[in-house]
């Protein structure tokens, strides 16, 4: 018998045991390398917004990184089955554990070691499930849609890659498992194969986002794959980071990317105490599947930057790390935090690496703490290119829906003259007033009625044009060429 035929029996036999050891698996990369695929220059665009929110963060005043941000959320339960349905308690639950993280609340903090305790930042965002939908009408903040779609990660695994991994890895299952479901997750999702994004869209068995601009959308549905009969997941979560850096028009891109802004996380690793974990066991059993998409959400990268001790994050206070020495958790055995201190994977830089990071890839449950650079770089996100976030609490009347729904600026982006209109209103009654991205005022010619402005004088980048009357105040967000 060949070693093929000796080695698929035991395969099948030992399945179970090595699925389950595959640690918590985040489809950012993968995602991502799947918007690059069909936009060459989304990884270009991507940067150019980190770099802006670095100078950003860099020049932003202390006081002002005090201060509570609160934005609304809308999550989208999209199941084909009873326990995929998940409990509103379980999406209360997930919300309590960001704003614990997200504001430096969580009690677990105090087990970081003391060489990162003094770097821990807060975030100071707070998060609360959406009162009012983008209509105006009352809302829970939760929407549940049944799907006939089984599962929005779909590969085609045939024996013939089973059998090719399985001869080249031996018995080594992690081995197996990498060529296999990663690595093919990885080519299907490059090759637009794997479309990680159906369940944002309606048509396709999900449902179409609420306004990103306003909302972070976080759907919650099922991510496994059947492997051999064996269901388990295939990636526990992704997000796309921010894309709107100044200078960068968003008519490069074929379509509107904010249609896939939000968050995406697999039905059994939301929330703390899910009943329906199925082979995740106590893996990612913490909510904090959930925090580490949200990082991404708001422009944050893995530690280990996704490569070798060569590769960076960007950010200056997280030490380096080498993705490919990452530790493996198993849900049988999970490894003690003790145990993980000791892995420094890039020793030239004299500092361990820091599984005690949101963003490392180690055991999640020895993550507690972002770092004060990582909490810079959020915040300034939060206060450009998700700027729309902000602000957004205050309840609307049906007069400002329609109102929001009726202005219009045009051409944006724009290098000279930028033109309002605002449907059913007299535009001459409005005060118009243009900010940057930290809110502070620029001087602008207003002129015609309030119904065109001179750009030509500001820098690049983005800008609030705020109308503002005695009852109502109205924002859209600019890009400027200059």
């Amino acid at each position: 018998m060949t070693k093929k035929g000796l080695l698929l029996p035991f395969l099948l036999l030992c399945f179970v045991q090595f699925s389950a050891a595959q640690h918590t698996y985040c489809g950012y990369q993968k995602a991502t390398n799947q918007l690059a695929n069909q936009f060459p220059t989304y990884q270009k665009a991507v940067q150019q917004t980190f770099d802006e929110a670095k100078r950003i963060a860099a020049t932003s005043s202390q006081s002002r990184s005090n201060d509570l941000l609160q934005v609304q959320v809308v999550v989208h339960v999209v199941h084909n089955t009873t326990v995929q349905n998940i409990p509103d308690e379980l999406i209360y639950e997930q919300i309590e554990i960001l704003n614990e993280d997200f504001q430096s609340l969580n009690q677990d903090q105090e087990n970081a070691r003391d060489i990162f305790k003094a770097i821990a930042g807060n975030a100071g965002i707070e998060f609360v499930l959406a009162t009012e939908d983008p209509d105006g009408n009352p809302t829970s903040g939760i929407t549940r849609t049944e799907t006939e779609v089984e599962s929005f990660v779909d590969l085609d695994l045939d024996l013939a890659a089973i059998l090719e991994a399985s001869a080249e890895c031996g018995l080594d299952f992690t081995c197996i498992q990498e060529k296999i479901l990663v690595g093919g997750l990885e080519e299907s999702a490059e090759s637009g194969g794997v479309q990680m994004d159906d369940v944002k869209n309606s048509e396709r068995g999900g449902i179409d986002p609420w306004d990103t601009d306003r909302y972070i959308n976080i759907w919650v549905t099922n991510l496994n794959i059947d492997f051999l009969g064996q269901s388990m997941p295939a990636i526990l979560g992704f997000a796309y980071p921010p894309v709107g850096a100044p200078n960068w028009p968003d008519e490069i891109f074929e379509s509107d990317l904010s249609s896939v802004a939000g968050v995406v996380i697999h039905h059994e690793a939301f929330g703390k105490s899910n009943a329906g974990e199925g082979l995740l066991g106590n893996l990612a059993d913490g909510g904090r599947t959930t925090t580490h998409e949200m990082g991404h959400y708001f422009g944050l990268r893995h530690v280990h930057g996704d490569g070798g001790c060569g590769e960076d994050d960007g950010i200056d206070d997280t030490p380096a790390a080498d993705a490919e020495q990452q530790a493996q958790a198993d849900p049988e055995n999970l490894p003690v935090c003790e145990e993980l201190y000791a892995i420094d994977t890039c020793p030239e830089d004299d500092m361990p690496d820091m599984v005690e990071n949101y963003m490392d890839y180690n055991a999640i449950t020895c993550q507690n703490m972002f770092t004060q650079e990582q909490v810079k770089i959020m915040r300034a996100m939060l206060q450009g290119p998700r700027a729309g976030l902000l602000g957004q609490m205050s309840t609307s009347t049906a007069e400002e829906v329609a109102a929001t729904q009726g202005f219009k600026v045009y051409p944006n982006p724009t290098a000279n003259t930028l033109n309002l209109s605002l449907e059913g209103y007299d535009i001459a009654d409005f005060e118009v007033r243009v900010q940057n991205i930290l809110g502070a005022t620029v001087n602008v010619n207003v002129t015609n009625g309030n119904t065109q402005i001179d750009m030509s004088e500001l820098k690049g980048g983005v800008y609030l044009v705020n109308l503002v009357s005695e009852n109502l105040q109205i924002v859209k967000k600019v890009s400027v060429l200059n």
